[in-house]
């Protein structure tokens, strides 16, 4: 399957949405935790959704640039 720049950008900026909204949310909801092994594992947890989101970003990103020197 092939997909444009465009729709790679796109649907990257989509998933970095969602993967850092959810990233955010957990981090709010971590203060609501006592101290212990569940909040050290949801700490990890939000830590792994904010790096997709990263990770995403990092892809819109390159999308970005690559469509803007193919203007050119």
């Amino acid at each position: 399957m092939k997909l444009s720049l465009q729709m790679t950008m796109a649907m990257s900026l989509a998933f970095a949405a969602l993967c850092l909204g959810y990233g955010i949310y957990g981090l709010f909801e971590l203060g609501d935790m006592p101290a212990g092994p569940a909040y050290d594992d949801a700490r990890g947890f939000v830590g792994f959704w904010m790096f997709l989101g990263a990770v995403a970003l990092a892809s819109a990103f390159a999308a970005w640039r690559m469509t803007r020197r193919g203007d050119h």
